[in-house]
Formats: structure tokens, C-alpha cells, sequence
């Protein structure tokens, strides 16, 4: 990529952000309608308005990960993140109202524009002379984004029309939390693991052993994160989020299961991407929108959240195997391969559901803050040591091969290492 290519994308972000921005103004009234709420039309009109502004932020900024610069990247992501939640905590305290939210988003929009010309010192111009170049390829980007949308947002439309604002919060509040892993814990893998597929596409065989590396350590990370999270929702929502959202309990416990099945199929799209094959996730996302929107509609209809929360949970099982297929044909991967890296997580999960369970039953200690607060102390501890003691045991009877386990004994340093490997 040269000048031409990094201004166009540019010039060709702000062409965009101003026609979602003036499309999101316009349809405010009726965005307002469509809810029976007639304070959307402002809150829409200022996110418009977040939407153009970002549309400015300096392309340099995908130099940080294409040269391998991560401490840069995730300078600039912290440091709207930052911003974003003392803006938010502030005005929360100080409106205590949805305005607070609002508020949040758009500082974050205007200080990651200015972060980004802080930080970068590339300056672009208008220029569309790459148009042609970058059009044959993001055309499909730009399909598969709106998929995205599409599949991830539309049980918030569906279920604000069908049942109304609180089914909406309490099924937002828990798809957010059981997401938790894809979203803040695996999203930061694939983000950094893209350039480091790109480097590898020209050889197919490292570039199938580097996805079965960073699938083993998503495994390792996203099983007893989910399942903990599924485990532990009642005091999590107790101490987090208190008495008035107890109805979220079941949804998280449910939703926890489609936040494993994503955490575990999201680096697929960064292989198609590296190989150049958007199109296989357009076909794939149009296929999901296909089978998920009507499945909510019956849902929704049918049992409110709870009923989203099953159709959302039933069809993410479903195309996980499609989608596993598709990628071991691209990747000529075995399956024996892909289960060699899973099965010691997912039989440390097991365990440590077990235990987990079985400590729950034991340490209940009243409904109060402090009961729950230390519940949830006690068993996330637990938790983690029980499942890194039943990896690392499987590991050594397994024959301690190497993978992920060597690299995390390797960060652990020699004292820890020599409890489970002789030197």
C-alpha cells in the first residue's frame, strides 16, 4: 500500500461516515416512531453527527498494526476508552439519566479523532486515486459489515418493536455480559493475529499451524471464561448490577453458550480476510441473517427475551459446524487436528463446572451484598485454580507436546515451569 491507496481510503471513510451520518439524521422521525418514543429523535440526530465526526480519524493509524506496533494501537484504543468512561461516570453522577451514555459516545468519537492525528504523525489528503484498487476488495467488506449489523443487532429491533423496552435492556444487559470474551478477550487476539496472517498466506501449512495455534489459545481462554460466566451469573448480577436486574440471571446463564460458540468460530474471518476471501463471509453472514432473524421473530414472539436468548443460542450451535467444515476445506485441516488443541480445555471446563457446582452449594451465605460478593470471590478463585491445575494435569499426561501450555510455563518463568516439567 502506498500514498494513494492509505489518502483514498480516507477520502473514501469520510464519503461515508457523511452518508450514514445524513441517512441516520433523516430517519430519526422515524426511528422515534418505530419505538413510540419520541426523545429518539435527538439521541439519533447526535449519533449522526458521532458518525460523521469519526469518519475523520486519521487512516495512518492501521500502520500501528500492519508494522506490528500493538503498543501503539493499544495506546490510542485506551486512551479513548479512557475518556469515554470518566465523560460517562461523570455525567451519570451528575444527570442520572441515559444522557450519560450519549454523552460518553460522542467525546469518545471526537477524542479518537484527535488521538489519532496525535499519535500518527501521517498526514492524508483528499484523493480517490486508488478507488478502483480498493473497491474490488472492500466491496465486500463493506456487505459483510452490514451482515454483521444485521446479525448482531437485530434482536435490539426486534425485540423493542415485539415486546418493548425492558425485555430490550434485560436482553441487551445479558447479551453484552455472556459476550464478554469474544468482545474483550478474543477480539484483541484476532485484531493483532491479522497481520500475522497476511505475512503467512503465501504458505499454506504455516499459516494452518498459526491458526491452530491462536485457536488453541482462544480455547484456552474462552472455555472457562463462558462457563464461569454461566456459573457465577447470580452473584454477578447480584453485586454488579443488584436486585432490579435478577431477571438477567437466566438470560446470561443461556446467552453464556453463544458467547463460547462465537469466541471459538471468530478468527475464521481473518483467515478468509488474509487470503483474500471475503466473499466466503458475506455467503456465510447472509446464510446466518437467513436462519437467525426469522428464529427471533419467533422467539420474541413466542417468550419475549427468554425466547430471543434460546433462538439466538440454537442457531449459533447450528452453524458452527458449517462453519468449521468450510474453514478445514480452505485450510485442508483435519478435524482430529482442530479436537487434538480443544479437548484438554474443554475437559478442564468440565472439571471445573464440577467443582464450581459443587463449592456453589456450600457457600451460600444469604442474600446480601457482602454474602454474594464474597461467594463470588471465593468461587471465581476456585475457579481458576481448579481448571489451570486440570489443563496443566492433562497436559503432563498427555506428554507436555508443545502448544500453549509450554508458552504459558515460559512466561511463568523457571521456578513455576519445574513444577510440571522436568528439566
Amino acid at each position: 500500500a502506498d500514498r494513494d491507496h492509505y489518502d483514498t481510503a480516507w477520502t473514501l471513510n469520510i464519503v461515508a461516515a457523511l452518508i450514514q451520518g445524513l441517512l441516520l439524521f433523516a430517519i430519526a422521525p422515524s426511528v422515534a416512531h418505530f419505538y413510540n418514543d419520541h426523545r429518539l429523535i435527538l439521541i439519533v440526530q447526535l449519533l449522526a453527527l458521532g458518525t460523521l465526526v469519526q469518519g475523520f480519524e486519521n487512516i495512518g493509524i492501521v500502520a500501528f498494526r500492519k508494522e506490528l506496533e500493538f503498543h501503539k494501537d493499544f495506546n490510542f484504543q485506551l486512551a479513548k476508552k479512557l475518556i469515554s468512561f470518566v465523560v460517562t461516570m461523570a455525567m451519570a453522577f451528575w444527570l442520572r439519566n441515559y444522557w450519560a451514555l450519549i454523552g460518553g459516545m460522542l467525546v469518545s468519537r471526537f477524542m479518537g479523532v484527535a488521538f489519532s492525528y496525535t499519535l500518527q504523525s501521517y498526514r492524508p489528503k483528499f484523493s480517490l486515486a486508488a478507488r478502483g484498487e480498493l473497491f474490488h476488495f472492500s466491496k465486500w467488506l463493506l456487505v459483510n459489515n452490514l451482515l454483521f449489523f444485521a446479525n448482531h443487532q437485530s434482536a435490539s429491533f426486534i425485540l423493542g418493536k415485539i415486546t418493548g423496552a425492558n425485555a430490550l435492556g434485560l436482553f441487551s444487559l445479558s447479551y453484552e455480559i455472556s459476550n464478554l470474551p469474544s468482545t474483550d478477550l478474543v477480539a484483541p487476539i484476532n485484531r493483532a493475529i491479522f497481520p500475522g496472517y497476511a505475512k503467512m498466506a503465501h504458505d499454506l501449512e504455516m499459516l494452518r499451524q498459526g491458526y491452530l495455534n491462536v485457536f488453541a489459545a482462544i480455547a484456552l481462554v474462552a472455555l472457562p471464561v463462558c462457563s464461569g460466566i454461566a456459573l457465577l451469573a447470580d452473584p454477578l448480577v447480584h453485586v454488579l448490577l443488584g436486585e432490579k436486574w435478577l431477571a438477567a440471571i437466566p438470560l446470561i446463564q443461556i446467552l453464556a453458550i453463544a458467547g463460547l460458540t462465537q469466541s471459538l468460530q471468530t478468527n475464521k474471518s481473518s483467515i478468509y480476510l488474509a487470503l483474500g476471501r471475503p466473499r466466503i463471509l458475506t455467503l456465510l453472514a447472509v446464510f446466518h441473517a437467513l436462519a437467525l432473524l426469522p428464529a427471533l421473530v419467533w422467539g420474541a414472539m413466542l417468550d419475549g427475551a427468554m425466547g430471543a436468548a434460546y433462538a439466538t443460542v440454537m442457531i449459533s450451535i447450528l452453524l458452527m459446524p458449517i462453519n468449521f467444515f468450510i474453514l478445514s476445506r480452505i485450510l485442508r485441516l483435519r478435524l482430529i487436528r482442530l479436537v487434538a488443541v480443544i479437548w484438554r480445555p474443554a475437559l478442564a471446563s468440565l472439571v471445573m463446572i464440577a467443582a464450581v457446582g459443587a463449592l456453589q452449594a456450600v457457600t451460600r451465605t444469604g442474600n446480601t451484598f457482602i454474602g454474594n460478593l464474597g461467594q463470588l470471590v471465593i468461587l471465581a478463585l476456585a475457579g481458576s485454580l481448579v481448571y489451570s491445575g486440570a489443563v496443566l494435569l492433562l497436559w503432563r499426561i498427555s506428554g507436555m507436546k508443545p502448544g500453549v501450555e509450554t508458552l504459558v510455563l515460559g512466561k511463568l518463568g523457571g521456578r513455576y515451569r519445574s513444577i510440571f516439567v522436568k528439566e
